[in-house]
């Protein structure tokens, strides 16, 4: 580059074709001999960038490696559980087949066997299912639900239809049977399991609806004693008569009442004009038993005795030492109301010939459970 220089300068001089071409060439000279500094950023961004791909191989082959480690692991763990499995397996086969030697089976010997035994008013209950609140049904504070599940089922069916079929209504239901069945308070029956205590349906002077949170006792003419204003539910409550009668797996026996609240149903159903064969089987489920309590504030449901159960089970209740038959009596012949016709308006205000009027102290013995 120095001896360059003079040359230049004499070039420059001349100020010729030559001395451009010249001056050009110099000041290209310094781009030739320099470094490219792009080059080197860009080579060094790739060898990262390989770097890079070859941790993520190694790290998917350090976890591929731990996954085959743990199920390695898991393998081991299930052959060492292996042998105590088939121990236990083996244990419940010899128990299997010592129950079904015995004619049992593994669920039983686990579970109570469902048992209604005894009669209703002397007996015990084994595998009862317990009656809870729903929707259309609700169960009375402090109410013992424990039953039969055909008891439970129907109960609940029966809820469904009668808010099915005219809305806005809940089923109240008191006691059913204890656990393990047996005596309870404030009832001479109860202890199989099948029967069970179920409040009316309530309106109030307008028609509407009324939900009570106890048993509301009636007089003869379906006024509500205790309770200004409120009147017998006919329409309701004999829903709730049919839906129980109809319904061929509740195998219902009994509806006790009294004979007025009796008689208000079946002329209801007259009016109605229900088939004379439904009327004629509420005539002969409803009725008041000689030796039980007075029935004006709720229905006593009784079912029979499961088919499965009989032998154990004993239909009707022992009779009380004092009174005649332990046979519940009926106020009417069934047979009278076989058609619409046969009810008058007199018999449909009046109360059944066998009713009496309702004791002193009902209003306050309506509250009790029986």
């Amino acid at each position: 580059m120095p001896l360059l220089r003079p040359l230049s300068r004499r070039l420059f001089a001349s100020r010729g074709p030559v001395a451009a071409l010249l001056l050009a060439l110099l000041v290209a000279a310094p781009a030739f001999g320099a470094p490219a500094s792009a080059e080197p950023v860009a080579a060094g961004q790739q060898p990262a960038a390989g770097k890079s791909a070859h941790g993520k191989r190694r790290a998917a082959r350090s976890s591929a490696g731990a996954e085959s480690e743990a199920r390695a692991a898991q393998r081991d763990g299930a052959k060492a559980k292996a042998p105590e499995r088939a121990a236990r397996t083996r244990a419940a086969k010899r128990d299997e087949a010592f129950r079904a030697k015995r004619g049992g089976t593994a669920a039983e010997a686990d579970e109570p066997r469902l048992l209604s035994k005894g009669a209703p008013n002397r007996g015990r209950l084994t595998g009862a299912v317990r009656l809870r609140s729903s929707r259309h049904l609700k169960t009375r504070e402090g109410a013992r639900t424990w039953g039969l599940p055909v008891l439970v089922k129907a109960l609940r069916r029966a809820a469904f239809q009668v808010a099915k079929k005219h809305g806005d209504s809940a089923l109240l239901v008191g006691d059913l049977s204890a656990r393990a069945g047996g005596a309870l308070d404030g009832h001479n029956s109860h202890q199989t399991g099948r029967d069970a205590d179920v409040g009316f349906y309530v309106v109030n002077s307008k028609g509407k609806t009324l939900r009570t949170e106890r048993f509301v006792a009636f007089d003869d003419r379906g006024n509500a004693i205790g309770l200004p204003g409120a009147r017998f539910d006919d329409m309701r409550n004999w829903a709730l008569v049919e839906a129980l009668l109809q319904d061929r797996q509740a195998g219902v026996k009994y509806l006790f009442v009294t004979d007025a609240l009796r008689a208000r149903l079946l002329a209801y159903a007259a009016k109605k004009r229900v088939p004379a064969e439904m009327r004629a089987r509420a005539a002969a489920a409803m009725m008041s038993p000689r030796d039980a309590d007075l029935h004006n504030d709720h229905f006593h449901i009784r079912v029979a005795c499961p088919a499965s159960m009989r032998g154990a089970c004993v239909e009707e209740s022992v009779a009380r030492p004092g009174c005649a038959t332990g046979e519940p009596k009926k106020a009417r012949d069934a047979a009278a109301l076989a058609s619409p016709e046969d009810v008058t308006a007199e018999d449909a205000a009046a109360p059944a010939t066998t009713a009496a009027p309702p004791a002193a102290g009902a209003a306050a013995q309506a509250d009790a459970p029986r």
